[in-house]
Protein backbone atom coordinates (compact mmCIF):
# COMPACT_ATOMS: atom_id res chain seq x y z
CA UNK A 1 0.00 0.00 0.00
CA UNK A 2 1.50 3.77 -1.10
CA UNK A 3 1.76 5.72 2.02
CA UNK A 4 0.19 8.79 3.16
CA UNK A 5 2.41 11.76 2.00
CA UNK A 6 2.20 14.53 4.40
CA UNK A 7 3.27 18.13 3.63
CA UNK A 8 4.08 20.37 6.24
CA UNK A 9 1.35 23.16 6.77
CA UNK A 10 -0.49 21.91 3.41
CA UNK A 11 -3.62 23.74 2.45
CA UNK A 12 -5.30 20.84 0.72
CA UNK A 13 -4.50 17.63 2.10
CA UNK A 14 -7.33 14.72 1.29
CA UNK A 15 -7.12 11.12 1.50
CA UNK A 16 -9.79 8.68 0.02
CA UNK A 17 -10.98 5.46 1.22
CA UNK A 18 -13.67 2.41 -0.25
CA UNK A 19 -16.54 1.84 1.57
CA UNK A 20 -19.23 -0.22 0.29
CA UNK A 21 -18.20 -0.77 -3.06
CA UNK A 22 -17.83 3.20 -3.35
CA UNK A 23 -14.63 5.45 -3.51
CA UNK A 24 -15.60 8.37 -0.38
CA UNK A 25 -13.38 11.25 0.70
CA UNK A 26 -12.36 9.85 4.19
CA UNK A 27 -9.96 12.98 5.26
CA UNK A 28 -11.12 16.53 4.07
CA UNK A 29 -8.46 19.12 5.33
CA UNK A 30 -8.39 22.11 3.56
CA UNK A 31 -7.62 25.92 4.56
CA UNK A 32 -7.36 29.50 2.03
CA UNK A 33 -7.50 29.28 -0.53
CA UNK A 34 -9.34 25.67 -1.48
CA UNK A 35 -12.95 25.15 -0.68
CA UNK A 36 -14.83 21.69 -1.13
CA UNK A 37 -18.40 21.11 -1.01
CA UNK A 38 -19.71 18.04 -1.97
CA UNK A 39 -18.57 15.06 -4.09
CA UNK A 40 -20.33 12.96 -6.80
CA UNK A 41 -20.44 9.72 -8.04
CA UNK A 42 -20.98 10.40 -11.69
CA UNK A 43 -19.77 7.29 -13.59
CA UNK A 44 -21.04 4.04 -13.89
CA UNK A 45 -18.21 2.43 -14.96
CA UNK A 46 -15.63 2.70 -12.82
CA UNK A 47 -18.89 2.52 -10.85
CA UNK A 48 -16.24 3.20 -7.33
CA UNK A 49 -15.22 6.28 -8.70
CA UNK A 50 -15.75 9.64 -6.61
CA UNK A 51 -15.50 12.53 -8.59
CA UNK A 52 -14.42 15.85 -6.98
CA UNK A 53 -14.82 19.31 -7.89
CA UNK A 54 -12.12 21.84 -6.42
CA UNK A 55 -12.59 25.29 -5.87
CA UNK A 56 -10.79 28.20 -4.91
CA UNK A 57 -12.14 30.85 -2.73
CA UNK A 58 -9.63 33.29 -4.53
CA UNK A 59 -9.84 32.18 -8.32
CA UNK A 60 -6.66 33.02 -8.28
CA UNK A 61 -2.70 32.07 -7.68
CA UNK A 62 -1.25 35.74 -6.23
CA UNK A 63 2.69 36.53 -6.76
CA UNK A 64 3.84 35.78 -3.20
CA UNK A 65 1.41 32.08 -2.79
CA UNK A 66 3.14 29.18 -1.96
CA UNK A 67 0.76 26.49 -2.09
CA UNK A 68 1.15 22.86 -1.19
CA UNK A 69 -1.27 19.92 -1.65
CA UNK A 70 -1.29 16.19 -1.04
CA UNK A 71 -3.89 13.66 -2.12
CA UNK A 72 -3.44 10.06 -0.68
CA UNK A 73 -5.65 7.08 -2.29
CA UNK A 74 -6.38 3.90 -0.53
CA UNK A 75 -6.25 0.44 -2.23
CA UNK A 76 -8.90 -0.16 -4.88
CA UNK A 77 -10.47 3.55 -4.67
CA UNK A 78 -10.68 5.52 -7.75
CA UNK A 79 -11.11 9.07 -8.09
CA UNK A 80 -11.74 11.76 -10.88
CA UNK A 81 -10.20 14.95 -9.27
CA UNK A 82 -10.67 18.34 -11.52
CA UNK A 83 -10.69 21.89 -10.64
CA UNK A 84 -13.65 24.38 -11.03
CA UNK A 85 -11.98 26.58 -14.28
CA UNK A 86 -8.88 27.92 -15.21
CA UNK A 87 -6.59 29.85 -12.64
CA UNK A 88 -5.13 32.81 -13.13
CA UNK A 89 -1.53 33.08 -12.09
CA UNK A 90 -0.79 36.86 -11.47
CA UNK A 91 2.47 39.06 -11.29
CA UNK A 92 5.51 38.04 -9.23
CA UNK A 93 7.26 40.56 -7.76
CA UNK A 94 10.96 40.62 -8.84
CA UNK A 95 12.99 37.90 -6.50
CA UNK A 96 9.29 36.71 -5.86
CA UNK A 97 8.62 33.41 -7.39
CA UNK A 98 4.78 31.66 -7.00
CA UNK A 99 4.66 27.79 -5.74
CA UNK A 100 2.65 24.92 -5.91
CA UNK A 101 3.80 21.56 -5.24
CA UNK A 102 1.35 18.78 -5.68
CA UNK A 103 1.76 14.99 -4.12
CA UNK A 104 -0.26 12.02 -5.32
CA UNK A 105 0.29 8.72 -3.84
CA UNK A 106 -1.46 5.99 -5.59
CA UNK A 107 -2.68 2.85 -3.90
CA UNK A 108 -2.56 -0.77 -5.10
CA UNK A 109 -5.01 -1.40 -7.43
CA UNK A 110 -6.01 2.38 -7.48
CA UNK A 111 -7.16 4.60 -10.77
CA UNK A 112 -6.48 8.55 -10.09
CA UNK A 113 -8.03 11.32 -12.43
CA UNK A 114 -5.84 14.22 -12.26
CA UNK A 115 -7.34 16.84 -14.43
CA UNK A 116 -6.85 20.42 -13.21
CA UNK A 117 -8.46 23.16 -15.85
CA UNK A 118 -5.29 24.86 -17.38
CA UNK A 119 -3.36 27.96 -15.68
CA UNK A 120 -3.67 31.28 -17.30
CA UNK A 121 -0.22 33.03 -17.01
CA UNK A 122 -0.43 37.05 -16.90
CA UNK A 123 1.98 39.25 -17.29
CA UNK A 124 4.59 38.97 -14.95
CA UNK A 125 3.84 35.66 -13.40
CA UNK A 126 6.41 33.38 -12.73
CA UNK A 127 5.59 29.88 -11.20
CA UNK A 128 7.39 26.54 -10.34
CA UNK A 129 5.35 23.69 -9.98
CA UNK A 130 5.81 20.53 -8.57
CA UNK A 131 4.04 16.79 -9.23
CA UNK A 132 5.05 14.54 -7.28
CA UNK A 133 3.97 10.39 -8.40
CA UNK A 134 4.21 7.44 -5.99
CA UNK A 135 2.04 4.97 -7.71
CA UNK A 136 1.61 1.23 -6.72
CA UNK A 137 3.08 -1.33 -9.36
CA UNK A 138 -0.74 -2.44 -10.11
CA UNK A 139 -2.57 0.92 -10.21
CA UNK A 140 -3.27 2.97 -13.05
CA UNK A 141 -3.34 7.25 -13.23
CA UNK A 142 -3.71 9.96 -15.58
CA UNK A 143 -2.24 12.99 -15.16
CA UNK A 144 -3.19 16.37 -16.57
CA UNK A 145 -1.51 19.74 -16.69
CA UNK A 146 -1.74 23.13 -19.17
CA UNK A 147 -0.66 26.67 -19.20
CA UNK A 148 -2.43 29.15 -21.30
CA UNK A 149 -1.17 33.02 -21.34
CA UNK A 150 -3.08 36.13 -21.31
CA UNK A 151 -2.53 40.01 -21.60
CA UNK A 152 -5.63 41.94 -20.73
CA UNK A 153 -4.06 44.90 -22.07
CA UNK A 154 -3.48 43.29 -25.73
CA UNK A 155 -0.02 44.80 -24.58
CA UNK A 156 2.04 41.69 -26.04
CA UNK A 157 3.42 41.30 -21.99
CA UNK A 158 4.16 37.67 -21.57
CA UNK A 159 4.81 36.38 -18.45
CA UNK A 160 8.31 35.78 -16.26
CA UNK A 161 9.10 32.38 -15.86
CA UNK A 162 7.09 28.97 -15.77
CA UNK A 163 8.98 26.30 -14.07
CA UNK A 164 7.42 22.47 -13.94
CA UNK A 165 8.69 19.32 -12.83
CA UNK A 166 6.92 16.62 -12.74
CA UNK A 167 8.70 13.18 -10.48
CA UNK A 168 7.20 9.62 -11.22
CA UNK A 169 8.01 6.46 -9.06
CA UNK A 170 6.51 2.96 -8.47
CA UNK A 171 5.98 1.93 -4.98
CA UNK A 172 8.07 4.10 -3.33
CA UNK A 173 11.34 3.21 -5.29
CA UNK A 174 13.80 5.31 -7.07
CA UNK A 175 11.57 7.49 -9.93
CA UNK A 176 11.92 6.01 -12.99
CA UNK A 177 10.15 9.44 -15.18
CA UNK A 178 11.97 13.24 -13.91
CA UNK A 179 10.13 15.90 -16.49
CA UNK A 180 11.32 19.35 -16.05
CA UNK A 181 10.31 22.10 -18.37
CA UNK A 182 11.61 25.75 -17.93
CA UNK A 183 9.97 28.58 -20.45
CA UNK A 184 10.38 32.28 -20.16
CA UNK A 185 8.27 32.46 -23.81
CA UNK A 186 6.29 30.50 -25.85
CA UNK A 187 6.78 30.82 -29.80
CA UNK A 188 5.15 33.13 -32.09
CA UNK A 189 1.47 31.87 -32.21
CA UNK A 190 1.61 29.60 -29.61
CA UNK A 191 -0.16 30.50 -26.41
CA UNK A 192 -0.99 27.51 -24.59
CA UNK A 193 0.86 24.23 -23.44
CA UNK A 194 -0.23 21.07 -21.61
CA UNK A 195 0.69 17.79 -21.21
CA UNK A 196 -1.32 14.07 -20.25
CA UNK A 197 -0.22 11.03 -18.91
CA UNK A 198 -1.66 7.53 -18.77
CA UNK A 199 0.74 6.11 -16.06
CA UNK A 200 0.18 2.31 -16.03
CA UNK A 201 3.08 -0.88 -16.55
CA UNK A 202 1.74 -2.34 -19.08
CA UNK A 203 3.58 -3.96 -21.98
CA UNK A 204 4.95 -1.51 -24.78
CA UNK A 205 3.73 -3.61 -27.63
CA UNK A 206 0.19 -3.12 -26.18
CA UNK A 207 0.35 0.67 -25.41
CA UNK A 208 2.55 1.16 -28.63
CA UNK A 209 -1.07 1.44 -30.97
CA UNK A 210 -2.86 3.93 -28.61
CA UNK A 211 -0.35 6.41 -28.49
CA UNK A 212 -0.30 6.15 -32.61
CA UNK A 213 -4.13 6.83 -32.17
CA UNK A 214 -4.10 9.60 -30.17
CA UNK A 215 -1.20 11.10 -32.14
CA UNK A 216 -3.95 10.21 -35.49
CA UNK A 217 -6.69 11.86 -33.58
CA UNK A 218 -5.05 14.85 -32.97
CA UNK A 219 -3.71 15.71 -36.49
CA UNK A 220 -6.89 17.45 -37.87
CA UNK A 221 -7.41 19.21 -34.56
CA UNK A 222 -7.31 23.04 -36.06
CA UNK A 223 -4.80 25.11 -33.71
CA UNK A 224 -3.10 22.52 -32.07
CA UNK A 225 -0.40 20.32 -31.76
CA UNK A 226 -0.12 17.25 -30.32
CA UNK A 227 1.91 14.02 -30.48
CA UNK A 228 1.59 10.86 -27.74
CA UNK A 229 4.67 8.58 -27.27
CA UNK A 230 5.59 5.74 -24.87
CA UNK A 231 7.08 6.63 -21.74
CA UNK A 232 10.41 5.56 -20.41
CA UNK A 233 10.61 2.12 -17.67
CA UNK A 234 7.37 1.10 -19.21
CA UNK A 235 5.48 3.67 -17.64
CA UNK A 236 2.68 4.35 -20.11
CA UNK A 237 1.89 7.15 -22.32
CA UNK A 238 2.88 10.61 -22.78
CA UNK A 239 1.08 13.31 -24.73
CA UNK A 240 2.53 16.84 -25.42
CA UNK A 241 0.08 19.90 -26.64
CA UNK A 242 0.49 23.10 -27.73
CA UNK A 243 -2.14 25.03 -29.20
CA UNK A 244 -3.03 28.77 -30.32
CA UNK A 245 -5.57 29.23 -27.34
CA UNK A 246 -6.27 27.47 -24.28
CA UNK A 247 -9.86 26.44 -25.53
CA UNK A 248 -7.88 24.15 -28.30
CA UNK A 249 -5.51 23.12 -25.35
CA UNK A 250 -8.45 21.77 -23.57
CA UNK A 251 -9.82 20.17 -26.80
CA UNK A 252 -6.73 18.17 -27.11
CA UNK A 253 -6.67 17.52 -23.27
CA UNK A 254 -10.20 16.13 -23.58
CA UNK A 255 -9.45 13.84 -26.43
CA UNK A 256 -6.67 12.13 -25.12
CA UNK A 257 -8.14 11.44 -21.53
CA UNK A 258 -11.50 9.80 -23.20
CA UNK A 259 -9.06 7.55 -24.92
CA UNK A 260 -6.97 6.77 -22.24
CA UNK A 261 -10.07 6.25 -20.42
CA UNK A 262 -11.66 4.00 -22.83
CA UNK A 263 -8.29 1.99 -22.90
CA UNK A 264 -8.41 1.59 -18.57
CA UNK A 265 -12.62 0.86 -18.65
CA UNK A 266 -13.44 -0.24 -22.14
CA UNK A 267 -16.25 3.19 -22.31
CA UNK A 268 -15.92 6.46 -22.44
CA UNK A 269 -16.36 8.80 -19.32
CA UNK A 270 -19.18 10.76 -18.11
CA UNK A 271 -19.49 14.38 -19.10
CA UNK A 272 -18.28 17.07 -16.72
CA UNK A 273 -19.29 19.92 -18.21
CA UNK A 274 -18.33 22.91 -15.23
Amino acid sequence: MTAHLPIASAQLDLGFARRGGRTVLERRLFSWPFVITRTFHLDSVPAEMLTVILQTSSGAIHGDDHLQQAVTLAPHTAVHLTTQGATAVHRAHPGKVTRDQVRLAIGAGAFLEYLPEPRVLFPGAAINQSIDVDCAPDATAIIGDGFGVHDPHGAGAGFRSLQNRLTLRFGGGEPVLIDRSAISRLPRGCRAVGSLLLVCRQDPQLLAPLAASITDKLAPLAGLYGAASLLPGHAGIGVRLAGDTVQNLRQGLELAWIAFRHHHCAVAPVSRRK
